[in-house]
């Protein structure tokens, strides 16, 4: 398989032509080695581990890879009820891995987590005094509707419901060293990061939840509609990720044009 992941279709987003490149021995990424982004990265890795402490009894799938990780979803998806973290979710040439799936009935939770901040409050925070997605929070908001997307297509008898979970400054953590429960470690031969768990993680020793999930389901429907920026695009979304889709699994180039993107 060689699917549009929700990773791919954000670097689509800065630029198509960057699909032909990720991943490919042969072409160095320069941002492999950026210790600041690695920083950041540390940072989303302890929130998303935090953030599944609010879900106890949540199942966590942590295969790698494409056939395992779907087989094990879809077997956890016959319960009426469950939590899935990191579920995989198929559809055509699409994959995403969900943060945090809630399923509960007929309706599915899509919960993306992010290590970012916002003031608290609703969705309306997220768009600019027009109405439209800001700038700032477009790149989260393009990953949910893309995931609902997605899901939408998966399970088209299910009621897909987006939400963003974000660190929310408004509330005040009521316990001093929060991050030192969630430790960085490295793995396996590759040295992949993953978090090590130190202490208790009850809902107790982790005082007042500091990340809050916030519905942002209307503004991914009006994403896929074409209708949350001021300026309409070339191509239409789901014109778009397939044609970025189709070409990523044939290998074959984007070309865009030049720009300061391009520096």
């Amino acid at each position: 398989m060689k699917p549009l992941t929700k990773s791919r279709y954000k670097l689509a987003l800065d630029c198509p032509t960057k699909l032909f490149y990720t991943g490919k021995k042969e072409y160095e990424n320069q941002q492999n080695n950026d210790t600041f982004l690695e920083a950041l990265a540390e940072g989303g890795y302890q929130v998303g581990e935090l953030a599944k402490c609010y879900y106890p009894g949540g199942h966590d799938i942590t295969d790698r890879g494409y056939d395992a990780p779907l087989a094990k979803t879809n077997q956890l998806l016959e319960q009426d009820n469950v939590v899935i973290f990191e579920a995989a979710v198929q559809y055509k040439n699409f994959f995403i891995r969900v943060d945090v799936l809630e399923k509960k009935g007929n309706t599915i939770n899509l919960i993306e987590v992010k290590a970012k901040s916002y003031d608290g409050g609703d969705a309306d925070g997220f768009l600019s005094k027009k109405g439209f997605v800001s700038s700032g929070w477009s790149p989260y908001l393009e990953d949910v509707a893309f995931q609902k997307y997605v899901m939408q297509k998966a399970f088209p008898d299910k009621k897909i419901k987006a939400y963003l979970m974000l660190a929310d400054k408004s509330k005040i953590a009521s316990v001093n060293g929060l991050n030192q429960l969630f430790q960085i470690v490295k793995e396996g031969k590759d040295d992949r990061k993953s978090v090590k768990i130190v202490g208790d993680i009850s809902p107790k020793a982790l005082g007042t939840p500091v990340l809050t999930k916030v519905n942002v389901d209307e503004i991914a429907d009006r994403i896929m509609r074409d209708e949350a920026y001021k300026d309409k695009p070339e191509m239409a979304f789901e014109e778009k990720i397939n044609f970025w889709a189709d070409h990523y699994k044939n290998d074959q180039k984007i070309i865009s044009q030049v720009d300061l993107r391009c520096f």
